[in-house]
C-alpha cells in the first residue's frame, strides 16, 4: 500500500503577509477586498448604529445554525455567492439572467427576488420561520430585548 509523502512545511516570516501572499499565490485566496460596495456598505451600517457587530456576526457562534448555512452567510455578505453574474465573468455561461426566471441574476435575487414557484415558496417558508421564531423568542421573555 503506497504511503503519500508528508506534508511539506516552511517557514513564514511574517504571518500576515507571508501567509496572505502564500494563500493568493498557490490558491488565490488571501487578498480580502475592502474597498467593495458589501464592506463599505457593512462599515456604514456599524458606524451609524443601523446595524450591531456583535448581533449581526452572532450566527458565526451559533451552535443552532449548520456550518453549510454559516458559509452560504458568508459568500453572501463578501459577495461571493456563486450565480450567473459570476458564470459569465469565468467565461462559463454567456448570460447574466437567471437560469429559473427572467431576470438578471445576482445574490439578492437568488435570496429574495426569483419569482420560480418553487423558489418563491422557499423564501415565504424562511420568512415564516423567521416570524416563528420571533414570536416564541417574545413569548418567552416579554420582549424582543
Amino acid at each position: 500500500m503506497a504511503h503519500s509523502p508528508p506534508p511539506k512545511f516552511w517557514y513564514l516570516p511574517n504571518h500576515r503577509d507571508a501567509l496572505q501572499a502564500h494563500m493568493h499565490l498557490l490558491h488565490k485566496l488571501g487578498n480580502a477586498k475592502t474597498e467593495t460596495n458589501y464592506h463599505a456598505y457593512y462599515q456604514t451600517l456599524i458606524k451609524d448604529g443601523t446595524a450591531d457587530g456583535a448581533t449581526s456576526n452572532a450566527y458565526l457562534t451559533s451552535s443552532y445554525v449548520p456550518f453549510k448555512i454559516k458559509c452560504v452567510i458568508m459568500k453572501y455578505r463578501t459577495g461571493t455567492l456563486y450565480n450567473q453574474k459570476h458564470a459569465v465573468l469565468f467565461k462559463l455561461s454567456t448570460s447574466q439572467t437567471c437560469l429559473l426566471c427572467p431576470p438578471v441574476d445576482s445574490a439578492l435575487h437568488i435570496l429574495s427576488g426569483c419569482q420560480h414557484t418553487q423558489i418563491r415558496n422557499m423564501i415565504i417558508e424562511r420568512h415564516n420561520l423567521a416570524c416563528r421564531m420571533i414570536l416564541e423568542a417574545i413569548s418567552k421573555t416579554g420582549s424582543l430585548l
